[in-house]
């Protein structure tokens, strides 16, 4: 299996993100934080059209395509990050269940990782929600450490309820 990133610039990619999202979130997080508040995050931070604004405003986000052996195409994810003064933040990095475990994270990451120091930054710096342990434990594999705690109002009765976590660049 070979794993391409591709550069989301448009509506039409902001809409296949839109549709990843709904599918990665709809069976990874509904058991963690509910349907209510998968559907209101949904419609309010990754919607299709929220999604390119943020591409609009700066922010980087990349589709993430796998070619199997046979030499079918199948998307498998989506990542977004932005450029800060003193850290990289990845702000999305959301897999498929069937795409788990396949050394995607990782590969993404390394890309990223790139991305920062190109940049010159000595960090790179997520959030994850505080009972999302199986990613929490890719994330400490892969080096990154937790920094703090952090509740963020996001709006309709709803917070996230966070690590925050980070990768120091050597």
């Amino acid at each position: 299996m070979m794993i391409h990133l591709i550069s989301a610039t448009s509506k039409e990619d902001a809409l296949l993100l839109n549709q990843l999202a709904t599918k990665i979130w709809q069976e990874h997080y509904i058991p963690i934080i509910g349907a209510d508040q998968v559907s209101y995050m949904l419609t309010n931070l990754q919607s299709a059209d929220k999604m390119f604004q943020d591409i609009q405003s700066g922010m980087t986000y990349y589709l993430i395509q796998v070619i199997k052996a046979d030499g079918t195409k199948e998307w498998a994810g989506y990542a977004g990050f932005e450029i800060k003064a003193d850290h990289l933040f990845l702000s999305k990095l959301y897999v498929l269940a069937d795409f788990r475990q396949h050394g995607i994270g990782s590969f993404v990451f390394q890309h990223i990782l790139k991305e920062a120091k190109s940049s010159n930054l000595p960090a790179i710096q997520l959030t994850v929600n505080k009972y999302n342990d199986k990613s929490i434990a890719a994330y400490q594999k892969m080096g990154f450490t937790t920094i703090k705690e952090q509740v963020a109002d996001i709006g309709g009765g709803y917070v996230m309820d966070d690590y925050v976590m980070e990768y120091r660049i050597s």
